[in-house]
């Protein structure tokens, strides 16, 4: 049996026999991973943390009472025999770990999966010490937006954020008005009486769409690293549609931006097509909602970051009847950032957790036409 068909089979025979209850399925999401690229970003370093990362993703069940300690138990003697096996094999080709020097690790993007439950203000509450290390902050060139003082005396605390559970239920009031649409079935008295008065006499009567009151609302979590520390001011929202106060509703994940999957709320393993979400959407009914800092907390925007959110929002502005995102990062700090520019690609639909900022796009009265993106500003 080849190797290269079956990658790290003896390792996931190794995790059954030690006791964990893996399916063939699981293996297989494994398979295809590593097809992607990921878990072996840094394979020519012989460093495994890139693969440890992605099968405990993909095999441990999130919670502290499954199986977590036999999987770490297993995977580092799996690790230390296939180490002694290979430095039995190129016994000269190993340098001593204390003589290379360190090298910075590439970025990367992972599918975040979320601990199963929420961890504390003290678990995720941002240091401030090292806030003088920040590097410099790039002009963007962006009329009209200050740039953002990252500065050591901003202090964060989400549990005095003003969105309140009553401030969700009044924008979704607002946000889920009826609208005409459908056959024209409703006599329109205004429009008759001012057609008889143009033509002087009584020609025919002008019927109009009955109203509807029917709306959905989707809502893109970006549950990254950088928004663990926003978690707790996100708790509303999410209570109001687990209470079904607010419904029909759905929760997706995403990490920085979504790219062709988005991930379920309850099961974060479980991806599900962009383009099946988008198919499901109404132009007339549906209202999408993204959470999400757009890259607030990063200076120096990544280049595949703003390529991969103009491509999202493309795709999702012909699909919806509105649009909003919610940005827990003050307004003022964006300057200088990616949030900048995609404020000005939604043309004033993104906001921070302003009361009366939320309030007021919620009233914004819904286009007749497909929701239009401004285009970006180029780079100087």
């Amino acid at each position: 049996m080849s190797t290269l068909q079956f990658p790290f089979l003896d390792l996931f025979e190794a995790l059954q026999r030690a006791g964990m209850k893996l399916s063939p399925e699981q293996y297989d999401l494994l398979r295809q991973a590593l097809g992607q690229g990921f878990g072996l970003e840094n394979w020519e370093r012989k460093n495994w943390d890139d693969l440890r990362q992605v099968c405990r993703v993909l095999w441990v069940k999130p919670s502290r009472n499954y199986d977590v300690r036999i999987f770490e138990r297993v995977f580092d003697q799996y690790v230390t025999a296939k180490r002694r096996k290979i430095q039995a094999l190129w016994p000269k080709a190993e340098e001593p770990e204390a003589s290379r020097p360190e090298q910075p690790q590439p970025q990367r993007r992972w599918p975040r999966v979320p601990p199963g439950k929420l961890p504390t203000i003290e678990e995720v509450a941002p240091e401030t010490d090292d806030a003088d290390k920040l590097p410099v902050s790039v002009q963007t060139g962006l009329e009209g937006l200050p740039e953002a003082k990252h500065d050591s005396d901003f202090v964060l605390n989400p549990c005095q954020m003003p969105l309140s559970q009553r401030t969700v239920l009044d924008s979704w009031q607002f946000m889920r008005r009826p609208l005409r649409e459908g056959l024209r079935h409703e006599l329109d008295v205004e429009a008759t009486i001012e057609r008889i008065a143009k033509a002087g006499y009584f020609s025919d009567v002008v019927m109009r769409p009955i109203k509807s009151k029917r709306a959905e609302l989707i809502v893109l979590v970006d549950d990254g690293n950088g928004m663990l520390p926003y978690r707790p001011a996100l708790k509303p929202l999410v209570d109001a549609i687990e209470v079904a106060q607010v419904r029909p509703a759905k929760l997706y994940r995403f990490t920085t931006y979504p790219d062709e999957y988005l991930y379920d709320w309850e099961q974060p393993t479980q991806a599900v097509p962009l383009d099946r979400v988008l198919a499901h959407m109404h132009t007339r009914r549906t209202i999408v909602l993204i959470w999400g800092d757009a890259g607030a907390n990063q200076l120096n925007p990544v280049e595949e970051h703003r390529t991969g959110l103009q491509i999202f929002l493309d795709r999702l502005s012909p699909c919806v009847r509105s649009l909003i995102w919610l940005n827990p990062v003050p307004a003022y700090r964006w300057g200088g950032t990616l949030a900048a520019e995609v404020a000005y690609w939604l043309d004033g639909r993104m906001t921070d957790l302003s009361v009366s900022q939320v309030l007021a796009l919620a009233k914004q009265p819904v286009s007749d036409d497909r929701l239009f993106l401004r285009a970006p500003v180029a780079s100087r």
